[in-house]
């Protein structure tokens, strides 16, 4: 069903045009949740007009500690706004496919996906970019809109989906929409890594580069790397974002452990953290240990597929 065919209902019992039509998010269940949340549909128009949310839709600032350390800013979107962007995400998201490489935030992989492939290599690897969600720019975001819909469409859409010209860390649409726009930086960076005999996946803003025996990263691979993700946008974080392993280190990628015998297991840190919840006697330290458990079981086999 094409957009003009959703929009058109609507936009017919608004009074709008349907030969020019204004971009009014439309269908029964649009008009519905817009109905619900109280909002009018010159929102839209205004939202246009202005070229900002403000003063329909707000987000809040807040922070979460990361899990190796540092500060993570969240900016999650009010609830009426966030109800929009699960419904942008249930009508636009489901006929869209990421990369192969692009491990997180699909449906049916996990972190499991993104360890394993690298788990009997030799050389390893991870590299991290910086302010990855920030770093992706609502420029790019709208570009890739207007490849879907048409123009007034597309900038309402980028509009709702970002925050602050960037994708907000905390929305439900960023991060379906930060794996599509970077179906190109993946197949690019895939294409790369198999030239030189590597495997790559990336999960968020993880990236793993992999060589079995034999094999390792030519001379110029980290500067090939580094311009391709400028061409995006991106660049790797200054301590972090470039490090190289052997087997035998151990390395860890995404919180978990890549053994020199091929394996994969926890950090001693959860195994201490979960030996420690077992002896615990308080209830939400059950359900919490029930969830490393569950994350462990996941872990301790290659994935199929």
């Amino acid at each position: 069903m094409t957009l003009r065919a959703v929009f058109t209902p609507l936009l017919r019992a608004l009074g709008g045009r349907v030969e020019d039509p204004v971009p009014v998010l439309a269908g029964k269940e649009w008009s519905d949740l817009l109905a619900e949340l109280e909002i009018p549909p010159e929102t839209f128009r205004e939202i246009l007009r202005a070229g900002s949310l403000r003063p329909h839709f707000h987000y809040r600032h807040f922070s979460r500690p990361k899990k190796a350390g540092g500060i993570r800013s969240i900016h999650e979107p009010d609830a009426a706004l966030k109800r929009i962007q699960r419904e942008v995400v249930a009508r636009h998201f489901a006929s869209e496919q990421a990369h192969p490489a692009a491990m997180a935030y699909q449906e049916g992989k996990s972190i499991a996906h993104h360890v394993w492939p690298h788990a009997d290599a030799e050389l390893l690897i991870t590299a991290d970019v910086q302010d990855f969600f920030p770093s992706t720019r609502a420029g790019r975001v709208e570009d890739w809109w207007r490849e879907r819909v048409d123009g007034r469409a597309a900038r309402l859409l980028t509009l709702l989906t970002t925050y602050q010209e960037a994708l907000p860390q905390g929305a439900p649409t960023s991060p379906g929409l930060s794996n599509f726009l970077n179906r190109e930086l993946d197949e690019r960076l895939a294409r790369r890594s198999a030239a030189t005999g590597a495997r790559y996946t990336r999960y968020c803003d993880d990236m793993v580069f992999s060589w079995h025996r034999g094999h390792g990263p030519p001379s110029d691979f980290a500067n090939g790397v580094r311009a391709t993700l400028s061409e995006f946008g991106y660049a790797l974080h200054p301590k972090k974002g470039w490090q190289v392993h052997r087997r035998s280190d151990e390395p860890e990628i995404t919180g978990v452990i890549l053994t020199r015998n091929g394996k994969v297991r926890l950090r001693d840190a959860m195994r201490q953290t979960m030996d420690e919840l077992a002896v615990s006697d308080h209830p939400q330290d059950a359900e919490r240990l029930a969830g490393c458990l569950a994350f462990e079981a996941m872990l301790a086999e290659r994935p199929k597929g």
